[in-house]
């Protein structure tokens, strides 16, 4: 995502829109969920100090006249596209809205075409989806789909498939990464090392582990400070969500789609009520800001020998403020 600043009528367009797709113009009650996540999105994403109330709940019918900036066109139809699943129905009469907005701002937007996916309960299209995406964009380190790749792909989905495994050892990948633990405390090679070490997760060459491309993932924690606790793994997918572009809707409507709305899209814990909306939110606004797309731009053999610390503050990730700390030490979801 990007980060946005629209102005006081853009805001207010905007904030209207929102209400109209989380009510259905009107037709439907707001869940305290919806409120507490609506109040969330004006603070983190929109920048306003007070949340403001809307002067209608129908959708503006001069919304693209008034949001005219590409950027800001887009990023309010991907907020408007995590709206319908915040009542763990995703209802057609807030997808509709959805899909109006985004022709009304010609905005092409992959996430609403999931959240119709999602809508229709058709939830293995939806996976496959996000995986054949996923080898490409997350599991692959080059950016490109290579046949271990493609490989991965199939033994995560079929892990019943013993062969799968033997041919996916590699001794050579797994010393790189054991070699980290030789890198200086508090680089992000060391701090990796014990990151899968301690948690015992398998290393990248390992023939259980995830693809080698993973390991982005397990980065985004650790910059992120966001624990592996449930509520921590939210919260770095919101982050993650945040922080990239190709895959942003794919991350976050994932992440609300399985557990908040409670819905098998992928294999994994399913959960409801798990959503926090303001550490959710804060969360999507840290990776936006945070100014290198990690996903996209990033390769980890550059960075392995730098202090966390200092990518952090080179990467301007915006530091969790103290009762941010507290609140995730208290439920289990920050770093230890």
């Amino acid at each position: 995502m990007q980060v946005i600043t629209p102005t006081e009528d853009q805001s207010l367009s905007l904030v209207q829109a929102i209400y109209a797709v989380a009510t259905a113009e009107g037709t439907l009650p707001l869940l305290p969920v919806e409120r507490d996540s609506i109040e969330a999105i004006q603070r983190h994403l929109l920048h306003l100090d007070e949340p403001v109330e809307p002067a209608a709940l129908s959708m503006p019918a001069n919304l693209a006249a008034i949001i005219d900036a590409p950027v800001i066109r887009r990023e309010a139809v991907r907020i408007l596209a995590m709206l319908p699943v915040l009542d763990k129905q995703v209802l057609d009469a807030k997808v509709r809205l959805v899909e109006a907005a985004a022709a009304q701002l010609q905005v092409d937007e992959y996430g609403v075409g999931l959240l119709r996916l999602a809508q229709q309960r058709r939830f293995r299209k939806l996976a496959f989806r996000l995986m054949m995406r996923s080898v490409a964009h997350y599991w692959s380190p080059t950016g490109r789909a290579r046949l271990r790749d493609w490989l991965d792909m199939i033994r995560i989905a079929m892990p019943a498939i013993p062969s799968i495994y033997a041919m996916l050892v590699d001794r050579g990948l797994l010393e790189r990464y054991r070699g980290l633990e030789q890198r200086p405390a508090g680089t992000l090679g060391h701090g990796l090392f014990h990151f899968y070490r301690d948690r015992g997760f398998p290393m990248p060459g390992e023939p259980k582990s995830f693809p080698e491309g993973w390991s982005k993932h397990e980065v985004y924690h650790i910059i992120s400070e966001y624990e592996t606790s449930l509520q921590g793994e939210m919260l770095n997918a919101a982050f993650s969500g945040g922080n990239t572009e190709v895959l942003c809707m794919d991350l976050l409507l994932l992440s609300l789609l399985q557990f908040q709305a409670g819905f098998q899209v992928m294999p994994g814990p399913v959960l409801q009520d798990e959503l926090r909306p303001d550490a959710f939110f804060r969360a999507v606004a840290r990776g936006a800001a945070t100014e290198i797309d990690i996903l996209a731009e990033w390769d980890l053999w550059t960075a392995v020998d730098q202090p966390v610390a200092e990518l952090r503050r080179r990467y301007k990730v915006p530091a969790l403020r103290p009762e941010e700390r507290q609140w995730l030490a208290e439920n289990g979801s920050l770093l230890a």
